[in-house]
């Protein structure tokens, strides 16, 4: 049994805890504390000092802490403000957006530099919502016309690639023409 370690945990949490902090006894212009959190999780990772790697705490406490973000995220949404002409309007963007990233992946794909259009595609209109909702939080917006139209779009665009990837890149594959029914029944 593989030992189990929990000291890039405990450095992620020290992170976690410190950067808000920095960030409020900073005199500079106030920085959303998600910015220094990402540049610092760079730092602590394997790319520049390697202190902390992805390992099975840090993996669970992931997972979990992706399930709160998601489940946070949908609680600001507020369904009213986005019936009718704004949903239509979302889910628009969204195949706009989808179209745009096809022409890109089988672009990169005729040039002979990927060789997969579709998986490019669909990572190229993924959003991080879990980056999203912070900054709009901190910036006051959250609650406001564009700040619901801005989660509304990126709950969207997030599912909807959850969705594309899960359908199109499963271990279970199933037909294309399956894959396509499931797509439609998806949306409606």
């Amino acid at each position: 049994m593989p030992i189990i370690s929990f000291t890039g945990l405990l450095i992620v949490t020290a992170l976690a805890f410190l950067a808000p902090l920095l960030l409020g006894l900073s005199p500079i212009r106030r920085l959303p504390s998600v910015v220094l959190e990402i540049l610092g999780g760079i730092i602590i990772g394997p790319a520049v000092l390697g202190w902390v790697k992805i390992d099975l705490p840090i993996s669970i406490l992931s997972l979990i802490g992706l399930a709160f973000l998601l489940f946070l995220a949908g609680l600001e949404v507020e369904l009213e403000r986005l019936k009718g002409r704004l949903l239509l309007y979302v889910a628009l963007a969204f195949l706009v957006s989808l179209g745009l990233a096809l022409l890109v992946g089988y672009g990169l794909y005729a040039a002979g530099q990927i060789i997969a259009p579709l998986f490019i595609a669909i990572v190229l209109v993924a959003t991080a919502l879990g980056i999203v909702v912070p900054l709009l939080k901190d910036a006051g917006e959250s609650d406001t016309d564009f700040g619901q139209l801005v989660i509304a779009g990126a709950m969207f665009a997030e599912f909807g690639s959850i969705i594309l990837l899960s359908l199109f890149f499963s271990r279970e594959a199933i037909g294309t023409g399956a894959k396509l029914v499931l797509l439609g029944v998806s949306y409606c």
